[in-house]
């Protein structure tokens, strides 16, 4: 048996955003967007996570007009760069007049939409900044944001979870040395405090078992190759 007290601190507190979730949190940014008298021309969503939001809060806008780029904190294909660069720029598109509402899920220390809006200044003719949740002590607050948590949670997305399930299942295979996905449920659920889905486990599993990434052995312990 897992010791879970043994590892729990290892892992950040979470919570579970379902689809219906970011619709009525995306909406609130529609109606926060029209009392404000905000028209955006051009909605811009940073790639990755703004991408599925944007593409919401078009259609909520009745606007056609939307294009993305992309930043990131990488520098290479495995290392991490300390602040956030751009991956991909955006288009050769001129915004110069234009009102841009620039989109992204989450902000936590700020320094990804800080960032952004610098990039964006001398491009676009007029800028506003949006996320769908906030920590409340960032150091770059987006002028419309529906959920700001005083207390900081890891925030599972509905199109990052696997990501991010398959991030935490490698590290409690780590820190056992190998576990079934009973367990692995179970330390999850303890360690992040939400409710885990068996079938979004089995594709985690499958996924790193495919990478070779993963073997099952005896007992259907699972355990990093």
């Amino acid at each position: 048996m897992v010791d879970v007290n043994r590892i729990k601190n290892t892992f950040p507190q979470a919570i579970r955003l379902s689809w219906e979730d970011v619709e009525d949190l995306i909406w609130d940014i529609f109606l926060s967007l029209k009392s404000s008298g905000y028209t955006p021309d051009v909605v811009i969503g940073v790639a990755r996570g703004g991408l599925a939001p944007a593409r919401i809060l078009v259609d909520y806008l009745q606007n056609k007009y939307i294009c993305t780029f992309q930043m990131g904190h990488w520098a290479g294909e495995t290392k991490l760069s300390e602040k956030p660069t751009i991956v991909f720029p955006l288009p050769e598109v001129d915004l110069s007049e234009k009102k841009v509402l620039v989109v992204d899920d989450v902000s936590d220390e700020g320094g990804t939409m800080e960032a952004v809006a610098n990039y964006l200044a001398d491009r676009v003719g007029d800028i506003r900044t949006s996320v769908l949740v906030s920590k409340a002590d960032s150091r770059f607050m987006a002028d419309y944001c529906p959920k700001v948590m005083e207390e900081w949670r890891w925030v599972l997305f509905p199109w990052s979870r696997h990501e991010d399930l398959l991030s935490f299942t490698e590290k409690v295979l780590q820190l056992t040395g190998g576990a079934t996905i009973e367990e692995i449920i179970r330390i999850l659920e303890e360690a992040l405090s939400v409710e885990m889905v068996t079938h979004e486990i089995e594709k985690v599993l499958y996924d790193m078992h495919l990478a070779g990434e993963i073997a099952e052995g005896d007992n259907n312990i699972w355990t990093l190759i």
